[in-house]
């Protein structure tokens, strides 16, 4: 058995990775029992899965148990004893599994390099998030690794582009906050209405700066992007777009980007630790085009490029392809294995 532990119970980065984990490790015939908080947002997927347990606590009481290292929930501490292999979820929680340090690894989710000098594994999402830590503890004891996200492969779709528009349709999405870079894009917008270049924007998302951004699409008077409200599943939405563009100015991953590429739509991204990842040097090759961060003249520039129907039907495929051959929950069930049996 996998045990996975995390006090966290929001949508986001945490549930996704408790969620594809428990479907790669089910690829490799191993069961998974996940603590976390009661009322946690992954429970209602995760319950579906034949190969996971779920033992929710109340937070308050999952704290103390993890702080008394579960003395009181023997149980637990019988799991935990007994398991292969511990991913730990929260940096702060990491020292109450020091009997565990042999199997247990801290995925690295958010980037930031907090609690992760230690003598466990460090599991990072991107090789930008190691390259940061090496240099900055380049003495550590503790075993590193760099493990992506997987992602559920969907059946390729054929994009016809809207044959008929005479628009580029580019969708963007995320939290209305400051390090999305939402900013960025109505600057963009401002250059494309400039430029009378044919694209209209769809912004989905909600958050502390939606009145911000809607009363500068007022001011402005920006017929050429739309605040769309929150969507909880992207899924449809992507079929009714010709490209995905996130100017965020920090992405740890960008779970949204391989989404995004698995429904074939080319990606305009800023050069986060995510979007480097995903593309690596040649990032055309792998689907996307990369810009730098706070430049909604090189957005602009993107967008002009990808008005050209060959070159959008060339980035689509790459995009599909690239998740396929290194992004699939196949291949993270892979290196699952090979950590499982430290084969690193």
């Amino acid at each position: 058995m996998i045990v996975s532990v995390t006090v966290d119970r929001n949508k986001g980065g945490i549930a996704n990775s408790l969620i594809s984990y428990s479907k790669a490790l089910n690829l490799i015939h191993e069961k998974h029992l996940v603590v976390l908080p009661k009322h946690a947002d992954a429970i209602e997927v995760l319950q579906d899965h034949s190969n996971v347990e779920i033992l929710e606590l109340n937070k308050k009481s999952l704290y103390f148990h993890i702080y008394t290292k579960f003395i009181f929930r023997p149980d637990i501490a019988k799991h935990l004893k007994k398991s292969k292999w511990i991913f730990i979820h929260n940096s702060k929680l990491l020292k109450h599994f020091s009997n565990f340090f042999n199997k247990t690894g801290l995925i690295n989710h958010s980037g930031k390099l907090r609690n992760t000098n230690h003598k466990a594994y460090n599991i990072f999402i991107t090789q930008s998030g190691l390259s940061r830590f090496l240099k900055k503890y380049p003495d550590n004891v503790s075993k590193n690794i760099v493990i992506c996200h997987g992602f559920d492969l969907i059946k390729p779709k054929i994009q016809n582009y809207r044959a008929n528009s005479r628009h580029l349709e580019i969708i963007a999405a995320g939290r209305f906050i400051q390090k999305k870079g939402f900013e960025d894009l109505l600057d963009a917008a401002v250059m494309l209405k400039q430029e009378e270049i044919p694209a209209q924007i769809s912004l989905y998302g909600e958050g502390p700066l939606q009145s911000k951004l809607a009363n500068k699409i007022n001011e402005l008077e920006l017929g050429n992007i739309s605040l769309m409200g929150w969507c909880p599943n992207l899924k449809d939405e992507f079929t009714k777009y010709d490209i995905f563009c996130l100017p965020s100015l920090i992405e740890p991953f960008g779970l949204i980007i391989g989404e995004a590429m698995m429904n074939g739509l080319p990606v305009i991204s800023t050069k986060t630790d995510g979007a480097l990842q995903i593309f690596g040097g040649l990032p055309e090759d792998r689907g996307g085009i990369l810009v730098d961060f706070s430049s909604p003249n090189q957005i602009v520039e993107a967008i002009s490029r990808l008005q050209d129907k060959d070159y959008r039907n060339l980035l689509s495929k790459n995009a599909q392809a690239n998740i396929e051959n290194n992004f699939s929950l196949k291949r993270l069930s892979a290196d699952l294995k090979r950590l499982i049996s430290d084969e690193n």
